[in-house]
């Protein structure tokens, strides 16, 4: 649909849908809501970036190793060494423009427009969701790195590869595969960073809405004609800082396929969780549905005691050995996964 084409953008069977008597808008139930997305927005903490577009992360790589002294024996001076990260920061935007009179010629056309921009917010933080975990830097500069592309070959102590951060081979080797992604969230683990400027200024939730007011805009089909139009104006930065590749993993090769052998071992999660440096408080657990189909059966059996139901802020949220588990939907974390190697 286009967004500037009023006749493709607004016909009459679309008033008529959208109204009760051709006259005011009615109630519009949106079905297109993806699975732990507001959720997942108040599980980040965000922070500025400390060098404007980009954070600037200094970590140490080794310590200095101490000396078995001896009497009149000297010492000599070590130092420690350290690795400079940086982190970008991008920007997602979305425009609405809508003709003065859809709105004009309905009673309550204030209705209208806050529906239709409350899709727009909706729609970029589904975008930021699939970023954090989907993105990939060799996409281009309008890209980050996200959980997928930092966590893309395995590695974890007993293998042949022991380098952080750590990922798990659950044995699957079909293209029916999905991983479980664990996080610690906070400012020496992973967290969102975006401008220390007035750019974020009277945000909500990190998205800043502009009411733009009435534009004039050039039909798509004849740039010499103009109307005007009701324009808002939705902004979005961020970027993805990880501190501390001890307090991410990943769980790959697991089957959707619940009876399949190689459905999820949940020893594999006792290992990332030792193996790892996570402050459990602070750690989230994320999966898709076919994923969280296979713990609500494993939950089920009530000699499992790994499984837990805790009421976090009046919500009954399942655990494991105290790390919430949050769902999110598989058009974000997909069950058509390939097999890492």
């Amino acid at each position: 649909m286009s967004e500037f084409n009023i006749n493709s953008q607004f016909t009459l069977l679309e008033r008529a849908k959208v109204t009760v008597d051709g006259k005011r808008v009615g109630k519009i139930i949106d079905v297109l809501d993806k699975f732990g997305v507001e959720e997942f927005m108040k599980d980040v903490p965000f922070f500025p970036a400390n060098q404007g577009l980009k954070h600037r992360i200094v970590r140490t790589t080794s310590r200095p190793t101490s000396t078995r002294r001896r009497f009149y024996q000297g010492v000599a001076s070590t130092q420690d060494t350290t690795q400079v990260i940086f982190e970008p920061v991008i920007l997602y935007e979305q425009i609405s423009s809508t003709d003065e009179d859809e709105y004009d010629t309905i009673e309550n056309g204030n209705s209208l427009r806050a529906k239709k921009d409350k899709v727009k917010v909706k729609a970029i933080m589904d975008d930021f969701v699939y970023g954090f975990f989907n993105d990939a830097r060799t996409s281009g500069s309008q890209y980050i790195n996200g959980m997928a592309s930092r966590l893309n070959s395995l590695s974890y102590p007993g293998f042949t590869t022991t380098s952080l951060p750590y990922v798990w081979d659950n044995g699957g080797t079909s293209s029916n595969l999905a991983s479980i992604y664990l996080v610690e969230y906070g400012e020496d683990a992973c967290h969102g960073i975006f401008p220390s400027g007035s750019a974020v200024r009277g945000s909500i939730m990190g998205i800043i809405a502009r009411n733009k007011g009435k534009i004039q805009i050039a039909d798509t089909d004849d740039s010499t004609a103009l109307y005007w139009a009701y324009v808002s104006q939705f902004k979005f930065w961020w970027g993805l800082a990880i501190n501390n590749d001890w307090k991410i993993a990943r769980i790959a090769n697991i089957d959707i396929d619940e009876t399949s052998s190689k459905a999820l071992n949940e020893n594999l999660i006792i290992k990332a969780l030792e193996h790892g440096k996570f402050n459990t408080a602070a750690t989230r657990m994320y999966v898709n549905p076919y994923l969280k189909v296979q713990i609500n059966i494993k939950a089920k059996d009530k000699n499992n005691v790994q499984w837990d139901m805790q009421n976090i802020f009046g919500r009954d949220i399942p655990t494991f050995w105290g790390v919430p588990v949050r769902k999110l939907d598989e058009t974000i974390l997909p069950g058509s996964e390939s097999q890492i190697t």
